[in-house]
């Protein structure tokens, strides 16, 4: 029979589809945010608005286009999280998959804006961890064994269980034998215990030691003491963890110099902006005259401001980072898992500032990529199962 502790097949199947959903729902949003300028979107977003019952909402297109962009980025942020949560389940985290519970439900309801169907196979995925037999094996608990067996044998076995019960009348085909004599009143081959020395008679001295049993021993089996070492941790205990593997430890100083840098620049970039403030006004006011719709809507003043609110979340977003590095160190499996996932959101934003000519986002992507490879290691995650 299979070993009750080993990985499910149902639970390989949800983190493979997870993982393989979120790619395709990542490539998906891609394909979406690079075809929302195109005409042909606008014409179909013209006509669904010029229609009952979109034209009473009083919604403009250039609103509606960003509306689906700002959701289809969230979509896709979600997807990365999903992807790297679908693998930790599959390492049999708790956490990971409560965390990707959560994910999938805003994932699927963005999947009726983007447009995409492989938002379903996430949550599909994020439903059977809870049932059987993955519930019990992502808890620690050994599979049922009716999981065990194979298909076919288990339905035999169910549908015999009546069909073997014995009957409650004595002496019926099938039923319960009929009850024997008592010990010692009459049976031919009852004999009784054996005699020995010292058999039936009471110990004189109740502090007498039996051979082999030292002072202050209580009697052990077959007349010796019990062993004196004890385990060092009593029987139902976990072992102790003992200290962080060298992976983790460089994973997380990797982290924390990230976030470091990442802070460095944030702030000399804020200063700069703050010193000449037309090296910012030169790039919005070029961004406006190549979308005459912006330059209508806001202004240099208002970009300026939502550029700072963007900078001020992502250095919030380095300390976070910092501090759960910080939980990480000292052995807390959460925040492993929610550093694991903000380092891979992190290595797809500096992928695509990257892609979008920004070369100097390839030694932050280097260092996110690094130490996600790190912290996903099997000594690693064996360490937090601990």
């Amino acid at each position: 029979m299979p070993n009750p502790h080993d990985r499910p097949r149902q639970v390989t199947m949800a983190g493979w589809v997870t993982i393989l959903g979120s790619v395709l729902v990542i490539l998906s949003v891609f394909a979406q945010i690079g075809s929302l300028d195109s005409l042909e979107t606008r014409r179909g977003l013209e006509e669904l608005l010029s229609e009952p019952p979109a034209d009473g909402l009083g919604l403009e297109v250039s609103t509606v286009l960003d509306l689906i962009r700002v959701i289809a980025t969230a979509t896709g942020a979600m997807a990365a999280a999903t992807a790297i949560l679908g693998w930790q389940v599959m390492q049999r985290s708790r956490s990971a998959r409560l965390v990707l519970t959560i994910l999938a439900v805003p994932m699927f309801l963005a999947g009726f804006v983007t447009g995409g169907f492989t938002t379903s196979l996430v949550a599909a995925a994020a439903v059977v961890l809870w049932l059987q037999p993955a519930r019990a094996w992502v808890n620690g608990d050994p599979v049922p064994e009716r999981y065990l067996r194979p298909p076919d044998e288990a339905r035999r076995d169910r549908g015999s269980d009546t069909a073997d019960r014995p009957s409650d009348a004595p002496g019926a085909p099938g039923g319960w034998p009929p009850p024997g004599p008592p010990q010692g009143q009459g049976g031919a081959g009852d004999a009784g215990p054996a005699p020995y020395s010292g058999f039936g008679q009471q110990p004189t001295d109740g502090t007498a030691q039996q051979p082999g049993q030292q002072s202050g021993q209580f009697p052990g089996p077959q007349g010796g003491a019990w062993p004196q070492q004890l385990p060092p941790y009593a029987a139902g205990d976990r072992a102790p963890r003992g200290p962080a593997p060298q992976p983790l430890r460089a994973g997380l100083v990797i982290t924390w110099v990230t976030c470091a840098m990442v802070l460095l620049g944030l702030g000399l970039s804020v200063v700069a902006m703050a010193v000449d403030p037309s090296l910012v006004d030169e790039a919005i006011q070029q961004a406006m005259d190549q979308n005459p719709s912006m330059a209508g809507e806001v202004t240099t003043d208002q970009v300026r401001i939502a550029l700072f609110v963007v900078l001020a979340g992502f250095g919030l977003w380095a300390l976070l980072a910092a501090g759960l590095a910080v939980l990480a160190w000292v052995g807390r499996s959460w925040a492993w898992v929610l550093l694991c996932i903000s380092a891979g959101l992190s290595a797809g934003l500096f992928l695509a500032v990257t892609v979008l000519g920004a070369y100097v986002a390839v030694i932050a992507l280097a260092a996110t990529a690094g130490s996600l490879a790190l912290l996903i290691r099997p000594e690693v995650r064996e360490w937090y199962r601990r």
